[in-house]
Order: structure tokens, then C-alpha cells, then sequence
């Protein structure tokens, strides 16, 4: 055999080992991104402004139905899941709440589960089967954030202001990003998903009031923050008494 014939045997060997032991993907601790739901087609699932999710964790169950905000717990026995779902009451266009009711009706009641592949089924009593796929992996640093939502301080989780842009980039300790009127950057720490951020410095540019009370806003829910998650390519981050302080997409996400 010759020299190039070997190392090409050699690699392709190494190749297979390496598939063979990759560690196959569990139905717990997995955000799964619904890819077919009967009724619907695969087209409308891909664009919803946020794709819908489920992920099953320590007895909770997360996730967004396409419109609102899943929450719940769960139990299993052998091959069968049981979902318990509540889940928050906002008002949406079609397809998206066409989408959500279909969800959510098939969610009900024991459901067969199975992970084959990389994907994962629900079958429910009358047969009907649902499809995830695992969502692809975001981290927290190497982007920007676009806010999209703060909490404004008086119980409220607000839009931005027309015309404003509030960012967040997560690098070494520091986050910097744009607050509406100035530029700024804090220091931030993480441990698993929880996460402190320190006082915030600004530029001292000036603009109309508005936009200053927003940032004003803006920076004291960023600063707390206690905690956060990545799911449906949305950042989350809340507060430690549970309020949201805010939500962001990442640069170029619809």
C-alpha cells in the first residue's frame, strides 16, 4: 500500500471512531425547534419571527409555541411523556396563532417519544406526529444583540423608541454596546446561566428626553440582570425576582 493510500485509510478510520463515540443527543437538556407540525406546513414553522421550541429539563419543561411563552413540568414513564403547560396570553396574527392552538392541542395527554437520528417525535393517542430538531448552539459572547424589549422599572417589558438601537456584545468580562443616545460598557461575570453585571460608563452625548429616559431604563434593567437563556435564537435575561429584564436577536436574525 502506498504512503498516500495509508494515511488516507488512516484518517478515514479516524473519522468513523470519532462519529462513532460523538455523543448522541438526549431528549432531556436539548432545545428542540419544532420542524413539522400536522396541519402546517414546514415553510410557515421556518418563518415564524421565532421558530417554536420545547425543551424538557429536572422535571420543567420551556419552550415558545410561535407566539407565547411555554412553561410547565413533565413526567415520563418508559417511552410515554406527560406535559402539564401553562403558557402566557398574547394576542398574535396568523399563521402564527393558528400555529400555537395546533401546538398546544397536540401537547395534551400522554405522548409516545422517541430520539432517532438527531430528531425527535412526539406521537400522540390518534397518531399524529410532531418533528424537532435540536436548535442550533448560540453562545452568549461572539455577537451582537439587538434588544428588542426592556422592563422600563415600573412593571412593564416595553418596545424600544422608533428611531433608537439598543445593543449588547458580550467579550472577555466586558459588555459594551449601544444604549439609544450614548455608547457604553460594564463588566459582567458568568457562572452556568446565571450572570452579574456592574454599573455601566456612558459617553455623555445628549439627546431628547425621551431617548435619555430610555436609556436611563435600559441600563438599570441591564444592570438587573441575574440570570439568562438562549432559546429559539432569542436572548432572555431576567431579573432575580423571576420579572424579565429584557430580550434581544442576534445581528441579522429576522
Amino acid at each position: 500500500m502506498r504512503l498516500r493510500d495509508a494515511a488516507v485509510v488512516v484518517f478515514f478510520s479516524l473519522a468513523c471512531a470519532f462519529a462513532a463515540h460523538a455523543a448522541p443527543v438526549k431528549l432531556e437538556g436539548t432545545t428542540w425547534q419544532l420542524t413539522k407540525l400536522p396541519g402546517h406546513e414546514p415553510a410557515d414553522l421556518a418563518a415564524l419571527p421565532r421558530r417554536a421550541t420545547l425543551r424538557l429539563a429536572q422535571g420543567r419543561v420551556t419552550g415558545f409555541t410561535g407566539c407565547n411563552v411555554l412553561t410547565g413540568t413533565y413526567t415520563t414513564h418508559g417511552a410515554s411523556v406527560t406535559l402539564k403547560l401553562a403558557n402566557t396570553l398574547m394576542a398574535c396574527p396568523e399563521p402564527q396563532s393558528g400555529i400555537e392552538r395546533t401546538f398546544l392541542d397536540l401537547l395534551n395527554g400522554p405522548l409516545s417519544h422517541a430520539v432517532t437520528d438527531d430528531r425527535f417525535t412526539l406521537t400522540t393517542a390518534s397518531g399524529a406526529v410532531l418533528e424537532f430538531e435540536p436548535e442550533p448552539t448560540l453562545t452568549l459572547e461572539g455577537r451582537t444583540w439587538n434588544v428588542r424589549e426592556y422592563n422600563n422599572g415600573r412593571q412593564a417589558v416595553v418596545s424600544l423608541l422608533p428611531d433608537t438601537r439598543l445593543t449588547l456584545a458580550f467579550e472577555k468580562g466586558t459588555v459594551s454596546g449601544e444604549a439609544g443616545c450614548n455608547t457604553f460598557r460594564a463588566p459582567f461575570k458568568v457562572q452556568g446561566n446565571r450572570i452579574t453585571i456592574g454599573p455601566a460608563a456612558t459617553t455623555r452625548k445628549a439627546c431628547a428626553d425621551a431617548v435619555m429616559t430610555q436609556e436611563h431604563e435600559f441600563l438599570t434593567a441591564l444592570q438587573s440582570v441575574s440570570r439568562f437563556a438562549i432559546e429559539g435564537g432569542i436572548l432572555d435575561m431576567h431579573r432575580a425576582d423571576d420579572e424579565r429584564a429584557l430580550s434581544a436577536k442576534p445581528t441579522g436574525a429576522k
